[in-house]
């Protein structure tokens, strides 16, 4: 009876043993996986730097034709009114998309600096769609 219990306590610490290897072999892999996941994303904001710049450089453009048209509009050689009216609505066409650039400008400008909040939304997506999968090869259905 002693060597009974003595053999089945050696079987649950190795059991124990085993499984406790197995999670950290698997932790190991995963923060792997982050660290690559990171890299990568460090490698993606190094391409949205020159994006950035380039929406400055076509903020300026726009700035300097908004300009032009402006003095266009203000002088008084346009023949007739209908032209001016169109000028305007070109005007505020035009100032619509800067200011839209401006959010884009700004929105990557915030992604290059904080690529945290990406990298936590990459992980969020991806822990969601790996959970769905799971209950859906489990046969259980996500709540709706």
């Amino acid at each position: 009876m002693a060597k009974t219990l003595k053999d089945l306590l050696l079987a649950l610490l190795n059991a124990t043993l085993i499984l406790l290897a197995l999670c950290l072999f698997l932790g190991w892999k995963l923060a792997q996986s982050v660290d690559q996941i990171r890299s990568g994303f460090a490698e993606n904001l190094q391409v949205v730097a020159p994006l950035r710049e380039q929406a400055q450089g076509i903020r300026g453009e726009l700035t300097a034709l908004r300009s032009e048209l402006a003095t266009l509009a203000s002088q008084n050689t346009l023949p007739d009114t209908n032209t001016r009216q169109q000028l305007n609505a070109t005007l505020q066409r035009l100032s619509n998309l800067e200011n839209s650039l401006k959010d884009t400008q700004d929105r990557l400008a915030g992604l290059a600096e904080s690529p945290e909040e990406l990298i936590d939304y990459a992980i969020t997506t991806s822990v969601d769609s790996i959970t769905d999968r799971l209950l859906l090869i489990r046969g259980c259905e996500p709540p709706a």
